[in-house]
């Protein structure tokens, strides 16, 4: 059971990172900034998708993987995730280009450490 587990938050961590570089290549096709964020819709809303989706998968990591990754703000994720679900008209879109610029840059950097540690501890089995 344990290994099947193991398997699924794999699975969910390298889904986060693929939306993480879909945002990173939202950036790019749009020639992003601030601006173009806060006037294009669907530039905004891709990328908020992407954000949005990311939040979701955290709900099915397991505890103990989040325990073990204490280093993502799991709890902040799940609620941007939140935010976006519930109160969409609140959000600010100037903290909103700060996440997508500097904390999904970050998180794929992240993502990206803990799936070389799991492709690493897959080949010594």
């Amino acid at each position: 059971m344990r290994k099947n587990r193991r398997n699924v938050n794999r699975i969910v961590i390298q889904k986060m990172f693929d939306y993480c570089k879909e945002i990173e290549n939202f950036r790019g096709r749009f020639n992003a900034t601030c601006e173009v964020y806060s006037s294009d819709s669907v530039f905004r809303l891709a990328c908020d998708m992407c954000v949005y989706q990311i939040g979701e998968l955290t709900t099915r990591l397991s505890e103990d993987f989040k325990a073990q990754h204490s280093e993502i703000p799991w709890h902040e994720i799940k609620g941007l995730r939140n935010l976006h679900a519930h109160e969409y008209e609140k959000i600010d879109l100037g903290i909103m280009w700060e996440v997508l610029t500097k904390n999904i840059p970050e998180l794929k950097a992240q993502l990206e450490k803990i799936l070389a540690v799991e492709e690493s501890d897959d080949s010594q089995v």
